[in-house]
């Protein structure tokens, strides 16, 4: 099938012979995403409905095979082409309402598979199909969604009721270990019609209103707009596939971020987990970034570490440690009030990190609480003792007191004693395993290293995770526990092998800034890899999660938020250091005589 984008007067195309799908988000959060065959139970139009999903449309079924999936990236659409015919989705911004257009009338089988999103109940589905009109009304409830909710379903033809119940296998559900792979879907019905309206509802009433307010939506103009020819790609990628791929990575941003927090991704990371959301944060726009910071700041969050989604109890070791990198490389602005607000709870932070600490001044991480916590990674990561000095800087910056820049600099002093060993940077205290944190600690603190220590580092790791198609893997490539097949929800490959896609994006960002023209080879490629992959795999137009290391796949979360802005930090070719180590907090600030002081003998004093 051929994939092809339209983005402003850029438009590409591509043939893809892996399953491809696309996804549709609205500002709510509702999402619409469909395979040309079942590949997935995470597929399907799913509506925000309190601090869940609730997924209702499974898919639509037409006769045939498309021969194009377009995607609209300045529409929020997408069409399939059956020769002559074109079916087009889209959502409405604001509310849970999925249209289908289609450019003649057509048998439509539509089947549903109402339930909560990661709840699947094996009895108790109670289905209650009524009409009205042109209105065909679902109600649905089970032992999980106790309060019933509605589908309503608008056409401009007939209706004929199946009511039976279809055996689905999904493939990739299958291939990458996720059960349960194969599921009984409820069968409503036939549609003879050319457009459906989707909208979901608390109750009856409210679920009819919203598919006859949008019973004349429609996006089918996006077809008929003159553009630039469409382009075929060839071997080497272009500016205009770059162009429309860094798009691609802004609107997903967009597409997860809601209020004052951001989703870990689609279709199944819904929540805000906090590493992903404060990775990503120097990408999103001043305004939103500065609301997720205003989160934390008046946030309840004791002891020196965060949990890993915001709210909950589980504590990841490098939250606090993302926070203060976060703003300090995003440059956020903080008023006078939530200055002194996040210096107090830094300063407790510290006082409880200083107590963790060994003989050298680090702190552990516990047992899978490091983001590759598919490993148990017990110990001193490299990438948290890096993050350790930010909170550090951060706290010199908030307090002006000298206590946390002498602490910071005996702290780069000691992971440089203690780390680097034989030209490079070791993963762990005491584990010479060569992993690509190297890349995160050099994003994180930069100064850790002369230019010339982080080329050693560099020519000593980079071969040994070095994957020919464009990417890094997990692990050094010659070690044991290497797999060179992603297994999915299997723990095998997740971290010992498999590919990251925001890794690859840090990591020929952080070589651009270390030495551009040496590294180029393996910039050019990484960047290359990662905008192949936004394009042309998995969820088109938007960045995934992981590959397998053996060749260029998409697996893992088909929307994947930190990918999106790690893309975004190497598109715009930013400058590790000096975002680093620069800070608005160097502005004079109104708030002198109210500053926190640190020092050993008055460990927390305001005066």
């Amino acid at each position: 099938m051929d994939v092809a984008h339209f983005c402003g007067n850029n438009a590409v195309v591509n043939r893809v012979e892996a399953p491809v799908a696309f996804i549709l988000v609205n500002d709510r959060k509702d999402f619409a995403t469909f395979y040309e065959t079942p590949q997935t139970r995470y597929e399907g139009f799913f509506a925000a409905h309190g601090d869940t999903f609730i997924k209702t449309l499974s898919r639509i079924v037409k006769h045939g095979d498309p021969e194009r999936l377009e995607f609209y990236h300045d529409g929020n659409a997408a069409a399939r082409r059956y020769g002559a015919k074109t079916e087009l989705y889209s959502v409405v911004p604001n509310e849970p309402v999925l249209v289908y257009e289609a450019s003649g009338k057509d048998t439509l089988l539509v089947r549903l598979d109402i339930r909560d999103q990661f709840y699947i109940p094996q009895w108790g589905r109670d289905y209650v199909i009524s009409e009205q009109g042109n209105v065909v009304v679902v109600r649905y409830s089970d032992d999980r969604v106790t309060e019933p909710v509605y589908l309503a379903i608008l056409h401009d033809g007939v209706f004929r009721s199946l009511g039976s119940w279809v055996a689905l296998e999904y493939a990739r559900d299958r291939q990458r270990n996720s059960e349960p792979a194969l599921l009984y879907e409820y069968e409503l019905g036939e549609f003879s019609a050319k457009r459906l309206v989707f909208a979901f509802g608390a109750n009856e009433a409210q679920a009819v209103a919203r598919a006859e307010k949008y019973s004349g939506f429609t996006r089918f103009d996006l077809l008929k707009r003159e553009r630039t020819k469409v382009k075929r790609v060839g071997k080497r990628v272009d500016n205009a596939e770059k162009e429309i791929a860094r798009c691609g990575a802004q609107d997903a941003l967009d597409a997860l971020f809601i209020e004052n927090r951001m989703l870990a991704g689609m279709p199944w990371f819904t929540k805000a987990w906090v590493r992903d959301e404060l990775i990503s944060l120097p990408a999103l726009p001043k305004e939103r970034a500065s609301a997720v910071i205003e989160k934390y700041v008046h946030g309840d969050w004791g002891g020196g570490r965060l949990p890993v989604i915001f709210g909950g109890h589980n504590c990841c070791s490098d939250g606090l440690g993302l926070l203060s990198w976060a703003i300090l490389f995003g440059r956020i602005s903080l008023d006078d009030k939530d200055k002194q607000a996040l210096a107090f709870k830094l300063m407790r932070a510290i006082d409880e990190l200083e107590e963790t600490e060994n003989e050298y001044g680090f702190i552990p991480s516990h047992e899978r609480e490091s983001w590759m916590d598919s490993l148990a990674r017990t110990g001193y990561p490299v990438e948290t003792q890096a993050l350790y000095s930010k909170i550090l800087h951060l706290g010199e910056l908030l307090t002006e007191s000298d206590y946390y820049e002498k602490k910071r600099a005996t702290l780069l002093k000691n992971i440089h004693a203690h780390y680097f060993i034989d030209g490079y940077l070791h993963d762990r205290l005491y584990d010479d395993t060569m992993r690509p944190n190297v890349f995160l600690a050099a994003l994180f603190a930069p100064e850790l290293l002369t230019k010339a220590e982080w080329e050693s580092c560099i020519d000593r790791v980079l071969p040994a995770l070095w994957l020919e198609w464009g990417g890094l893997a997990s692990v050094d490539t010659r070690h044991e526990s290497f797999c060179h097949v992603s297994v999915g929800e299997h723990d095998t490959s997740y971290h010992n092998g498999d590919s990251w896609f925001f890794v690859n994006n840090i990591a020929a960002l952080v070589l651009r800034n270390i030495n551009a023209d040496k590294y180029a080879k393996y910039i050019d490629a990484m960047l290359d890899a990662s905008t192949r992959e936004i394009l042309w795999h998995n969820y088109a137009g938007r960045p995934g999660e992981i590959s397998s290391a053996r060749t260029l796949e998409s697996w893992g979360c088909g929307l994947q938020g930190f990918s999106a802005a790690a893309y975004v930090y190497l598109s715009n070719r930013e400058p590790i250091r000096r975002r680093s180590l620069g800070s608005l907090f160097a502005q004079p600030s109104k708030w002198q005589k109210g500053r926190l002081q640190k020092s050993p003998a008055a460990p927390f004093h305001m005066f």
